[in-house]
């Protein structure tokens, strides 16, 4: 009877993890509303995540928040660099829909297209590695590469994972209220949970080393 009560037996740990993410998730949504800042609260989020997924005695508010002001110039400069690319792709996206369907025109959509897929595979593992590793931008950007070619099947899972939120509102539009609410309350938490289980894996061999 008395492991029933333990509170270090895994049905206590599961609670408390899952308790957690939702307020990992809440602090996550209410400093990423300004967009500027959703870099630093990405790389605090997965910062507090791996954490968690390592079974580290952590506060999560005070953990959060601590990361949030030690990363954010960094985490800024990346977020940043990663929208700007982004919008550019759109753009050019758009700008390539109005041209008729010539060679030229899917030649510039598969172009852009690609730089799509690196642009994910770096919003992958900038934010993490720069919430594990101490290093400069350059090579943060540079290492998340390469990790994400390295162990491209881990990449992929993440990166659907990562675009779960965004692609739930356009495949299932009509839910958009309980996608709010899921996304408010426990979806960038959970998955950022996952993903730490995965980026755990990749980043001990590096440490390891």
């Amino acid at each position: 009877m008395g492991k029933i009560f333990d509170y270090n037996n895994s049905f206590f740990s599961g609670i408390s993890k899952i308790s957690d993410t939702i307020v990992l998730n809440f602090i996550f949504v209410i400093c990423s509303i300004p967009i500027v800042t959703i870099g630093a609260s990405v790389t605090a989020l997965y910062s507090v995540s791996m954490k968690i997924t390592r079974d580290e005695d952590v506060y999560v508010v005070r953990e959060f928040f601590k990361q949030f002001k030690e990363n954010f110039k960094k985490s800024t400069i990346i977020w940043l660099i990663l929208l700007l690319i982004a919008v550019f792709i759109g753009i050019d996206f758009y700008m390539c829909s109005l041209i008729s369907q010539s060679i030229m025109s899917i030649v510039f959509k598969f172009i852009f297209t690609l730089m799509s897929i690196v642009v994910g595979f770096v919003l992958v593992y900038a934010f993490p590695l720069l919430a594990r590793f101490e290093n400069n931008i350059k090579n943060i950007l540079k290492n998340s590469i390469l990790m994400s070619i390295q162990y491209l099947p881990y990449t992929l899972i993440m990166l659907v994972l990562t675009l779960m939120p965004a692609l739930a509102f356009v495949l299932l539009s009509q839910y958009w209220g309980q996608i709010i609410f899921l996304n408010t309350c426990i979806s960038f938490g959970f998955i950022a949970y996952i993903n730490s289980i995965l980026l755990n894996k990749i980043f001990n061999k590096y440490i390891e080393e």
